[in-house]
C-alpha cells in the first residue's frame, strides 16, 4: 500500500488567469504526487494549515499529471489519468481515471475556471520546478 502525503490548503496554487478571489482549480505537488482541488470547497474555517480531506481531492502521480499537461499542450487529452467532461448545464466535471483513496471524487468547475486552469497548464504554471 502506498502512503499518500497529506496536502494542506496553503500548498495549492491557481493559474495566474484565475479569479483573484476563490472559484478556481488549484494544484499542489509534493513527494511524487499531484493533487487537484476546488477552492469553492473551502469553508470559513479553512486556513493555509488545514489538511484537506481525501474526498475533496483528485490525486495523480506526478507522471500522470505531467502526461495530462503534455496532452493539453499538444491538443489531445484523451486517455489520460485526469478527465474533464462537459455537462449539459455548461459546467465541467474533473475526475481521476485512476484509483483514488476515496472513490467517485469529482470536482465541478465552470467554463471560466476551466479556461484559467488550461491557460496555466499551457503556460507551465503547474510544472515541477
Amino acid at each position: 500500500m502506498t502512503l499518500l502525503p497529506a496536502f494542506t490548503a496553503g500548498e495549492f496554487h491557481k493559474a495566474v488567469a484565475s479569479s483573484p478571489n476563490q472559484n478556481c482549480v488549484r494544484v499542489a505537488r509534493k513527494q511524487g504526487w499531484t493533487a487537484v482541488w476546488d477552492d469553492k470547497l473551502a469553508t470559513a474555517g479553512t486556513t493555509a494549515a488545514t489538511v484537506l480531506p481525501a474526498d475533496e481531492l483528485l490525486l495523480l502521480t506526478d507522471a500522470e499529471f505531467d502526461s495530462y499537461q503534455s496532452g493539453v499542450r499538444s491538443g489531445s487529452t484523451d486517455h489520460h489519468a485526469l478527465t474533464v467532461t462537459p455537462r449539459d448545464d455548461g459546467a465541467y466535471v474533473f475526475r481521476a481515471a485512476t484509483a483514488q483513496p476515496v472513490a467517485e471524487v469529482q470536482l465541478v468547475f465552470d467554463a471560466d475556471e476551466l479556461d484559467a486552469f488550461l491557460d496555466g497548464v499551457r503556460n507551465g504554471e503547474f510544472d515541477l520546478a
